[in-house]
């Protein structure tokens, strides 16, 4: 899905550093300033503030400056099917802004750790590639500035993940960040577009197929040791999600599957 020809972090450059190529690359361009920069977005060359990020397509103009002060980048040159850069809906030769709260320079930096390595690399590249632009492509909805309590929510979202089977009630939740329950219901659907229960759903979901995926265990066992009551509520909801049964999802070693409920 995705092959990195080369990258670097942290490439430091004086104040008068210009890259001005006018028939670009043979290939993508996954660009992260982290100092205040120039770019010409259209046809004008405007100041963009630290954090600012631009995917360059391919055989496409290229022109990015610093701002009269030094320069520092991340950089990933990279080859994938236009297909697959579609699908993420991010705007291409666009700049976009990426808050300093939401750390954009981390996937850079992980990414890098995994290039550099150079074995077994290419399922953990097309992993993290996946997930930085996925998760850019959601920066142009996100608010300015941190949601309230987004640290805990974000911390309550990865143990919901690593243990779907507890009983994730949002009373519970909201006490524990001490806010009321309507508050904390609108605070997680703001902040993740999606809601506590569909979350905790989701992540039962990914749990089953796992074990169904890699386990011989029955129906019965895998419904207990995702959160359900009994193994009819986990079929009937595995369904819902994935358009067929568990016991078909396994038996197609999980593939061919139908469209998701809400």
């Amino acid at each position: 899905m995705f092959q990195i020809i080369c990258m670097g972090i942290g490439y430091e450059h004086e104040p008068d550093f210009v890259i001005d190529r006018r028939e670009g690359y043979p290939h993508y361009l996954a660009l992260l300033v982290r100092t205040k920069c120039r770019l010409r977005c259209g046809d004008e060359i405007r100041s963009y503030p630290p954090g600012t990020f631009v995917l360059y397509d391919m055989n496409t103009p290229q022109y990015y400056a610093a701002d009269d002060a030094p320069y520092v980048d991340d950089w990933i040159q990279f080859a994938s099917e236009p297909k697959v850069i579609r699908s993420f809906g991010l705007p291409l030769n666009e700049p976009i802004t990426i808050p300093e709260w939401a750390h954009p320079e981390q996937y850079f930096s992980i990414i890098c750790s995994a290039f550099f390595r150079g074995f077994n690399n290419d399922a953990v590249i097309n992993s993290l590639m996946t997930a930085m632009l996925t998760d850019y492509s959601v920066i142009p909805l996100l608010p300015n500035k941190p949601m309230p309590y987004f640290g805990e929510l974000v911390t309550i979202r990865q143990q919901i993940g690593a243990q779907p089977q507890k009983d994730w009630r949002a009373e519970a939740l909201a006490d524990s960040l001490h806010i009321s329950v309507s508050y904390f219901h609108r605070l997680y659907k703001e902040t993740f577009r999606t809601s506590l229960t569909q979350d905790v759903i989701r992540s039962r979901i990914e749990a089953a197929k796992n074990l169904l995926q890699c386990t011989g265990l029955n129906a019965e066992e895998i419904a207990l040791r995702c959160g359900y009551a009994s193994p009819e509520h986990f079929s009937r909801q595995f369904k819902k999600y994935t358009g067929i049964s568990p016991d078909r999802w396994r038996r197609q070693g999980g593939g061919s599957e139908g469209n998701t409920g809400d």
